[in-house]
């Protein structure tokens, strides 16, 4: 049963880039030609998210928390992560699709404790397939996470090391998007192949509803703003939200490399490892980097 669950996502990907070379009529001599192929893109056709706790890229950011297993906390947050295009192939110019491996690195501080504890870590890594048709855009990704508490954490928490069990998972999610004028809605669903432990619910909803505007409001930054709802089987189906909104500064000779100042509020189940169950509301200020 486990290698067959390990062997369903390549033969989906598989289909996929079956499907995108017959749609796109791909043959050897075209590739050759490389007009419409290109190798390490550097933009993706299917943009990050805004809003989305968990999206993949550099950032930092200061909250106030009031959550179960800490109370009332100010916190750090920070995350490494990357999408990298490994093939794009431009049909026109408002259709392509694009293969990209995609990953990050979630940690979260506790700023109030002497040696500012780290909580946890999530580390997620996978692949990315993402299609833009005109005003309408899907993208299709298959990852790994794992999620690892802090050494401090649970030196100041005993009783953790002998209740902790092991969080991780490989998981399928799809989103579907619709483009107009500035704004953009997504939404999709987000399904647990592989589990620990293995009596977690599969199943999960993720949509959101975001603005990025181009007008020069404040240093040739434009205003920028994202709300983006989660919700799992294993936790009822209650939705979390996540609001962020602020300025991007971003080089408009290259679009793909911006700086994001944005003001956070989040309320629902925490978003990061073995706290998932756990409900969380915080607010405060954060700035991303890159895509």
């Amino acid at each position: 049963m486990h290698k067959k669950f390990q062997l369903r996502p390549c033969v989906i990907f598989s289909c996929l880039l079956a499907w995108s070379f017959l749609m796109s009529g791909a043959s050897p001599a075209s590739a050759e030609q490389g007009s419409k192929w290109k190798i390490f893109p550097a933009s993706d056709v299917f943009p990050a998210l805004v809003a989305d706790p968990k999206e993949p890229r550099f950032f930092v950011s200061v909250h106030e928390y009031d959550n179960e297993f800490r109370d009332n906390f100010t916190g750090a947050s920070v995350g490494f992560g990357e999408n990298f295009g490994l093939l794009k192939k431009r049909i026109s110019n408002r259709h392509a699709w694009q293969l990209s491996l995609k990953g990050g690195l979630f940690s979260q501080f506790d700023l109030d404790t002497s040696s500012q504890d780290l909580l946890n870590s999530d580390y997620n890594i996978g692949l990315s397939w993402t299609y833009r048709f005109r005003q309408i855009g899907m993208r299709l990704r298959l990852y790994h996470q794992s999620s690892h508490l802090g050494d401090e954490y649970l030196l100041r928490q005993p009783n953790l090391a002998e209740t902790r069990a092991n969080f991780d998972y490989e998981a399928l999610d799809w989103l579907g998007a619709y483009t107009w004028n500035k704004f953009r809605t997504y939404a999709g669903l987000h399904y647990l192949l592989q589990r620990d432990p293995d009596d977690l619910d599969r199943w999960g909803y993720h949509g959101g509803i975001e603005y990025r505007g181009t007008d020069d409001i404040l240093a040739g930054a434009g205003f920028i703003a994202g709300l983006d709802v989660k919700g799992f089987q294993e936790l009822a189906w209650t939705p979390a939200y996540s609001l962020k909104a602020g300025l991007n500064f971003s080089n408009i000779n290259q679009r793909n490399r911006h700086i994001q100042v944005m003001l956070e509020y989040y309320n629902g189940f925490i978003p990061y490892g073995q706290f998932y169950d756990n409900d969380m509301e915080s607010y405060g200020i954060g700035i991303y980097f890159g895509l």
